[in-house]
């Protein structure tokens, strides 16, 4: 299911479709995304970290629903989401 824009995915059952919105992107390259995050170290204590996904994996969409938040947001696989979980992020 693709999406354009956030209304789309809220109207389609938000969350329930399979991805997450996510806002707080940190910087691009040609291939990937960064958010911002943090990451447990092998200590268990919370550092602050980037968290990388590939662009091919995430929907850019156009926020036309939330009034705080930026023109830009991202889709992301729930599945994407919570392997990145299980590497120690916290997003």
């Amino acid at each position: 299911m693709r999406f354009k824009l956030v209304s789309e995915w809220v109207k389609a059952g938000n969350m329930a479709t399979g991805f997450y919105l996510m806002e707080n992107h940190e910087r691009e390259s040609d291939k990937a995304i960064a958010f911002k995050a943090q990451k447990f170290n092998s200590c268990a204590n919370l550092k602050p970290a980037t968290c990388w996904f590939q662009k091919s994996q995430v929907q850019e969409v156009e926020n036309d629903f939330y009034t705080h938040g930026g023109k830009r947001m991202f889709l992301i696989p729930v599945w994407l989401y919570r392997s990145k979980e299980a590497e120690g992020y916290v997003l």
